[in-house]
């Protein structure tokens, strides 16, 4: 247990260390942070399908301005060392996950703020051209922040790695069947919320294009799942024959919606070059009308010997003559 500690710990202070002073945080990723730790705890299959599992699960969880909704890193390291130190399924890992990386959260935003009131010591230094001080404040904090983290990672597995078991082992079977069927909703919701933030009207036949080209292609069969009166979930495969109408319809019908969606966007497009030509030609006609205005302005005072023809001032000035 101890030896497992001391891993999970480094794993996450390096995956603190990417996630920071990287060149990108997409490194510190679940999908790729999993699998590390995996091989490192002697679960290199396991860490696959925990990787892919938790990616999914956090794949809309994006932050945007210095914002995080919820740290994946911390989240996915402890869910994924639970179950795999434990022997825990998939479901298991996911509930653990989810809230600790909300946990994880507050935890950052708490070493954010001992950083940051560093920060005018820091400008002193800067002010009194004490570099040396500087540097070792620098790396003093560096060293203090990937610190935490490993201690954070060692002692929860150290001291909570038994107690988690043990409450897994507690759960009634009808409760962990649920946190099951749970953990196969949770893809279908980062997927959802990923496609909230990117969905257009123009790209909708793409996404039923690439929906069908995965269901009828990639699967041949169509599953069914029923729920016993124990908890247990039972999942049943009926073969299907690829190519039939319905999937010909299907196909047939995203077709005939790229063809629509591109005929009124070329007609949108005509109708906004045509408004755009009456528009221009209106206002060189108010151009030239303007001009032969002043023109035959100019010309009927050179004919009236000075005299204005505009206003107050044509008349001020005959008198005046």
């Amino acid at each position: 247990m101890f030896l497992d500690a001391l891993i999970v710990g480094l794993v996450t202070s390096f995956a603190k260390f990417i996630d920071w002073w990287g060149l990108t945080n997409q490194l510190a990723r679940p999908i790729f942070i999993v699998p590390v730790l995996g091989l490192c705890l002697g679960h290199p299959t396991q860490g696959i399908i925990l990787g892919a599992s938790l990616e999914l699960i956090f794949l809309g969880n994006v932050s945007l301005g210095g914002v995080m909704p919820s740290d994946i890193t911390l989240g996915a390291i402890f869910g994924a060392a639970f179950a795999m130190i434990s022997g825990a399924d998939t479901a298991t890992s996911i509930a653990i996950a989810v809230p600790v990386s909300l946990l994880g959260t507050l935890l950052f935003n708490l070493m954010e703020m001992v950083i940051s009131a560093l920060v005018p010591v820091f400008e002193g230094f800067i002010h009194k051209k004490n570099f040396r001080a500087y540097n070792r404040l620098y790396w003093a904090q560096f060293a203090g922040y990937q610190f935490a983290w490993f201690l954070l990672g060692f002692i929860t597995i150290l001291a909570g790695a038994q107690a988690i078991t043990r409450f897994v082992q507690w759960l009634p079977d009808w409760l962990q069947s649920s946190m099951t069927v749970a953990s196969t909703m949770l893809p279908a919701v980062g997927l959802a919320l990923l496609l909230k933030m990117l969905w257009q009207r123009s790209l909708a036949p793409y996404f039923f294009l690439g929906f069908g080209l995965g269901a009828f292609f990639l699967y041949d069969k169509v599953s069914s799942g029923t729920a016993a009166s124990d908890g247990k979930v039972t999942v049943v495969g009926v073969p299907t024959n690829m190519m039939s109408l319905i999937t010909i319809a299907f196909f047939g019908f995203v077709i005939a919606a790229l063809v629509v969606m591109s005929e009124l966007k070329s007609a949108k497009d005509k109708q906004n070059a045509s408004r755009a030509a009456v528009a221009t030609s209106a206002g060189t006609s108010d151009g030239e009308d303007f001009w032969l205005f002043i023109d035959e302005g100019v010309g009927h005072v050179a004919r009236s010997g000075g005299a204005s023809v505009w206003g107050e001032g044509s008349r001020s000035s005959e008198d005046g003559g």
